[in-house]
């Protein structure tokens, strides 16, 4: 049914003592897409949905849904998503020596303490895994080196669900199929997705909502800064008498005993807020 296996790890250099090791074994994946013959058929027999997105196959556990969001940079994201945590997979153009995903860990825990976030670096079955405490929120990124790229998993959760939600996100992770391709790629570069059509469509329309929004914020800003600085004669209405002197300001308007309804929001639901403090450089 599949190709032969290939080891996505390939040498590592020895760790440190103490430190968590950078090897992983050769069974285990994310495993490169050329190492199985039949995509469909491997994660029918795992009991997986699965999506293509041809850089980048991500199997969909049983009991889970897939969303696609956008990140602050207008691009999509794919999330596969319980009630327990938020798995982000991506994939990374590597050279071909080992170690690139030991310098993410390095670049990650340098701006999340920066930000002021607890990081610890924890050994997990493929190796460095980077956790970090958030107010209200636990983020683990899981990645191994494979031939030419790393395969990355973000993990979002809360903290009383924290470690359950790692070992979804290790699920995703060891059943993720990487087409690294064969041309050249600057490193550390996302490797490119092919959106299918019915998904890139609803994209194009959210990113169009998501400018309209934009700009009539933008609008409204400029609007209110140029109100407060009118005179109040100039922002009385059109037509309306200046009050005579010594006459009381009218009362303000009782207070609603209930409260109004929100209105809901135009702007396209982007998943994950808390990631945005990560994101900041896209290639962590």
């Amino acid at each position: 049914m599949f190709g032969r296996k290939k080891s996505v790890t390939g040498d590592r250099d020895a760790a440190a003592p103490g430190e968590p090791a950078d090897s992983a074994p050769s069974t285990t994946g994310p495993h490169d897409r050329s190492s199985v013959g039949d995509v469909a058929r491997y994660y029918t027999d795992l009991g997986y949905g699965h999506i293509d997105l041809g850089s980048l196959v991500i199997g969909v556990p049983k009991g889970r849904d897939l969303n696609v969001a956008l990140d602050p940079n207008g691009q999509p994201e794919f999330h596969v998503v319980t009630t327990v945590s938020r798995v982000i997979p991506r994939a990374f153009a590597a050279p071909k020596s080992a170690g690139q995903w030991r310098t993410m860990v390095v670049a990650m825990r340098e701006q999340l303490e920066g930000q002021g976030a607890e990081v610890t670096v924890e050994d997990g079955p493929w190796g460095r895994e980077l956790v970090a405490a958030m107010p209200g929120a636990v983020f683990r990124a899981i990645g191994v080196d494979g031939h030419r790229w790393t395969a990355e998993v973000r993990i979002m959760a809360t903290p009383e669900l924290a470690e359950q939600a790692a070992e979804e996100g290790r699920e995703v992770f060891k059943h993720l199929l990487v087409n690294r391709g064969d041309g050249p790629m600057p490193v550390r570069e996302v490797l490119p997705l092919t959106i299918p059509d019915e998904i890139q469509q609803a994209l194009v329309k959210a990113q169009s909502q998501l400018a309209a929004q934009q700009q009539a914020q933008a609008y409204q800003q400029q609007m209110a800064a140029g109100q407060q600085g009118q005179p109040a004669a100039q922002a009385r209405p059109q037509g309306q008498p200046a009050p005579a002197a010594g006459t009381p300001a009218p009362a303000p308007s009782p207070t609603p005993t209930r409260e109004q309804p929100r209105q809901p929001e135009s702007r396209p639901r982007r998943d994950g807020s808390a990631m945005d403090r990560l994101r900041s450089t896209d290639d962590l």
